[in-house]
């Protein structure tokens, strides 16, 4: 789904019909391509096919963008930066779970058993055309990606009600601090919410 000249919501990010909502995104930018978050395992392969529909090669990759570390963000990781040679960034506090200073929900840790993850790097203070905004709430370390017109907000919201809502309180580190998060980046400059779940949607600023 092409949402912009250079921004795409990719279909095989989502293509499972028994979970069709974990989406991913891939922008064209100065430096070649980057992914904002990977999707749940198994679909690296997929991904990879759709770059090269869409007319780039997988070395192309540049970077990978993690709004957070859950599985259904982290899940192709590893994968596709074996395969391209990218750099996989998340926030300081999210790397804390990866390296086991931070425990997850207990639902989640046991997803990770057994689960290689990428080799990471912290998001830099600054960072050219790309606004790393920290949203914690959901997750410790939970940050939205600002690019142009849209919003890559990672599980700080939910559009799969067809309103923008938080994310689902049973996988929330912690609610009120996530409705925050939510209500701060609510006054950001944006046009277009792109969720992990749920379709994108077009930002009204009360």
């Amino acid at each position: 789904m092409r949402l912009a000249e250079n921004i795409w919501l990719l279909e095989a990010s989502r293509a499972q019909k028994q979970a069709p909502g974990f989406h991913c995104y891939l922008i064209r930018d100065a430096e070649g391509l980057t992914l904002v978050d990977t999707s749940l395992p198994g679909r690296g392969e997929a991904i990879l096919e759709e770059i090269r529909e869409l007319g780039f090669q997988p070395e192309d990759l540049k970077r990978i963008f993690l709004t957070h570390t859950d599985m259904d963000h982290i899940g192709n990781a590893r994968m596709l930066q074996e395969a391209t040679g990218c750099q996989v960034y998340v926030s300081a506090e999210e790397e804390k779970y990866l390296t086991g200073e931070r425990k997850r929900l207990p639902g989640k840790e046991k997803m990770f058993q057994g689960f290689q993850g990428p080799k990471v790097q912290v998001y830099p203070e600054k960072l050219a055309e790309y606004q790393i905004i920290p949203t914690p709430g959901h997750t410790a370390g939970h940050v939205c990606v600002l690019y142009q017109d849209c919003l890559f907000a990672g599980d700080c919201c939910s559009t799969e009600s067809g309103e923008v809502t938080g994310p689902e309180a049973g996988f929330t580190e912690d609610e009120e601090l996530a409705a925050q998060s939510l209500r701060k980046v609510s006054r950001y400059n944006f046009g277009c919410w792109c969720p992990c779940h749920g379709l994108p949607k077009r930002h009204q600023e009360e």
